[in-house]
């Protein structure tokens, strides 16, 4: 059995799969684009109140 984990996009602690959800986030309107185009996940620890608040705002960086 594979024991997955996750690093969570907010505090960057590796978590066990159980420990982390996501948070579906549409950009397509900010864009102009069709509701669903322009959508990400963001991973956060399901157990730090933190982690969902930081989660509701945080924005992938362009690496480029």
């Amino acid at each position: 059995m594979i024991d997955t984990t996750w690093k969570c996009h907010i505090c960057g602690c590796q978590r066990p799969d159980a420990e982390i959800s996501v948070l579906k986030q549409d950009f397509s309107k900010e864009y102009g684009l069709p509701v669903g185009t322009w959508t990400y996940n963001v991973r956060y620890c399901n157990d730090k109140p933190e982690c969902l608040e930081g989660a509701k705002n945080f924005r992938l960086k362009n690496n480029r």
